[in-house]
């Protein structure tokens, strides 16, 4: 889980490697060095402070790409390159859910999450992702989220006991648990197959967009046709 937001780190301090170094080891190839550092979890981060030979310092903040890179250029005065960018999934509250949810008439895909939580914190990107999929379909299909920590009237109304629960609100009124799979793919085929939506991963339309099974049937007739005359009744 961890593999992508440090690649992400890595890329934010790019070109400053003079000054500061993200790097990483397989300690299971190098048992050794892990073992002389007292490697005994993984992951386990350290900070080694340029010019120091003593221990060096046990990493402990939070696992997302904002604290890691706040505690390097709090380290080392060095700032990072991260381009903040805004996230277009739907940000809910207690005073608000009701009339973007319940009274929108729109299907309304709704993650009950906690700051804290690491299975959210590793969901965040591909929720994300999955909002910008549906940016054209967002007169029909919404994909929200609720800060159960923050706005709890909800989350206790919905009985939310674990994070992330996600819930699906269908446009007429009805509510189902989501249940299936994490990835992008897995959200999208469920998205589809509930409110008739021809998305793809990535957000463009599938071959099944817009057609009609009747004019799908005419065209193979019309393929199929032996003769001119066949073809013209067709």
């Amino acid at each position: 889980n961890l593999a992508p937001v440090y690649e992400e780190l890595g890329s934010a301090f790019k070109g400053k490697e003079e000054k500061v170094l993200i790097a990483k080891v397989d300690a299971d190839a190098h048992r050794e060095l892990g073992s002389r550092y007292n490697v005994k979890g993984f992951p386990t981060i350290k900070w080694f402070p340029k010019g120091i030979d003593s221990a060096p310092e046990d990493y402990s903040g939070g696992r997302d790409l904002d604290a890691l890179a706040a505690f390097v250029t709090k380290k080392s005065g060095v700032k990072s390159s991260i381009v903040k960018k805004v996230s277009s999934v739907k940000v809910l509250t207690d005073a608000s859910f009701e009339a973007e949810v319940l009274k929108s008439g729109k299907n309304v895909l709704v993650e009950f999450y906690a700051p804290w939580c690491g299975h959210c914190k590793s969901l965040a990107p591909i929720y994300d992702q999955l909002a910008q999929d549906y940016l054209n379909d967002k007169d029909t299909v919404v994909i929200a989220n609720l800060d159960a920590t923050v706005e709890p009237i909800v989350a206790e109304k919905y009985e939310i006991k674990g994070f992330p629960t996600i819930k699906f609100f269908a446009a007429d009124g009805t509510v189902s648990d989501y249940e299936g799979g994490r990835t992008e793919q897995d959200f999208v085929d469920f998205i589809n197959e509930k409110t008739g939506t021809q998305r793809l991963v990535g957000g463009s339309l599938s071959t099944k967009a817009g057609r009609i099974e009747a004019l799908d049937e005419l065209a193979q007739k019309f393929v199929q046709a032996s003769s001119e005359t066949e073809k013209k009744a067709v």
